[in-house]
């Protein structure tokens, strides 16, 4: 017997606190008429709103409901693809990427904007020339809405990370944005980037203001919020600390081993979201304390990343299964333009979980199977149920934020020794 056929997981739950899910388009209308925005609205105008990449799950209703407020007032409701070089960074790909979240003119009740035209509208810093969608300007819009949700960035650790500025300096920005975003940052910090690059576009694009959304610890919205546009650079450090409340995270500072089931775009910015897993990888910016990892490995790519592995080299070890669904094209794009090549490179590649995770243990240090530290998730998003080593499983005994669900089994190999997926083993134990 090997050492892998000796190692178990059992299944614990982290104990979130109850959180109630806003409804939606009353929540939105009474903003907006709290803040007077939706006065602002004229019958005839253009409304461009902005729609981002991420799996978001109250998106289409927050859009779709958005929309539906626009159109009562008697104006015209446009859906911005707004996701920086995600896509490939062209309007094809980028409509490929929300139709695969669920989005299209039939969900959200608008047409969608299908051209991309960056339009210099001055300078950052003195002298880098900073671009905006012309979609965006006037001219072409009357108001712009910003809608996104406001938690940490995968880059960077500051007083704002990503939500409404980002969406308007990247969103808005696309492409030539999110360049010049991720190399001014380089040389002047991500934080004092967005902040400046966003102040010009709020001066020169007819922004009206934006939806932030904060999700609970089960990423269900909990908190709808509409900002005015001349509110925004004060308000979001604010809307930053109160995600930090139900942000994602593991309930351990240190591992050994973190299994993770599956990556994509879909999930996080870096397919894996740098802050759960400990490791942000850019030469420019400090290292998270928290957690310590010594071996990461995960196995697949979600099916909704278009192929994008930005954060492949995040990992330790790979599978083969996920290596051959990478697309390098559009992994090189996302690497190069977020100015992080070290998140796009190649870990080691295994033919399968097991040898994969023979690599791990290989390299971990000194261990017996009843000491090991390891944890199994599903992605780095949702971690309400997690997978773990029967020393894991002992430590949560007695922990009130832990429930211990079903006791260490042998590891879930299939015949190709491969895990089952993380999903249909939580099923089988509840």
């Amino acid at each position: 017997m090997t050492a892998i056929d000796e190692l178990k997981l059992g299944l614990i739950r982290q104990v979130f606190p109850p959180s109630q899910r806003p409804d939606i388009p009353a929540k939105l209308r009474e903003e907006f008429e709290r803040t007077g925005l939706i006065g602002a609205i004229k019958p005839g105008q253009t409304v461009v709103i902005t729609s981002g990449s991420r799996g978001i799950e109250c998106m289409v209703e927050v859009i779709s409901s958005l929309v539906g407020m626009v159109k009562e007032v008697g104006a015209n409701p446009f859906i911005l693809p707004a996701m920086g070089s995600h896509g490939g960074g062209t309007t094809e790909g980028q409509m490929e990427v929300l139709k695969h979240l669920g989005q299209s003119e039939q969900s959200m009740g608008a047409p969608f904007i299908t051209s991309y035209h960056p339009t210099v509208i001055g300078k950052v810093f003195g002298y880098l020339p900073l671009s905006v969608d012309a979609n965006a300007l006037p001219g072409k819009a009357d108001h712009v809405i910003l809608v996104g949700r406001v938690k940490e960035h995968t880059e960077f650790i500051g007083p704002i990370e990503s939500g409404l500025l980002k969406m308007a300096v990247v969103g808005l920005g696309r492409v030539e944005g999110a360049t010049l975003m991720h190399k001014a940052a380089v040389k002047h910090t991500y934080y004092q980037t967005i902040i400046n690059m966003a102040k010009v576009i709020f001066e020169k694009a007819p922004i009206l203001g934006g939806v932030a959304l904060i999700d609970d610890h089960r990423n269900v919205l909990r908190h709808l919020e509409v900002v005015p546009v001349d509110k925004i650079v004060d308000r979001e450090p604010e809307l930053f600390i109160e995600s930090q409340k139900t942000k994602p995270k593991l309930p351990w500072d240190k591992l050994d081993v973190l299994l993770v089931d599956e990556m994509g775009k879909d999930i996080s910015g870096s397919g894996l979201d740098t802050k759960v897993v400990g490791r942000i990888m850019n030469i420019y910016e400090k290292e998270p304390e928290r957690p310590k990892i010594t071996r990461l490995v995960t196995f697949r790519m979600t099916h909704t990343g278009g192929g994008n592995a930005l954060g492949l080299g995040l990992n330790d070890y790979v599978t083969k299964e996920l290596f051959d669904s990478v697309v390098s094209s559009m992994t090189d794009l996302n690497a190069t333009v977020a100015v992080s090549p070290e998140k796009g490179r190649c870990p080691l590649v295994r033919a399968n979980v097991r040898e994969a995770l023979k690599g791990a243990l290989d390299t971990v240090g000194p261990f017996e199977p009843d000491n090991l530290e390891m944890a199994w998730i599903p992605n780095t998003k949702d971690l309400e149920f997690i997978a773990v080593s029967p020393a894991l499983y002992e430590r949560a005994k007695g922990d009130q934020n832990l429930e211990r669900l079903s006791e260490p089994l042998p590891l879930p190999f299939d015949a190709k020794n491969d895990f089952i997926h993380f999903s249909d083993w939580v099923a089988a134990r509840r």
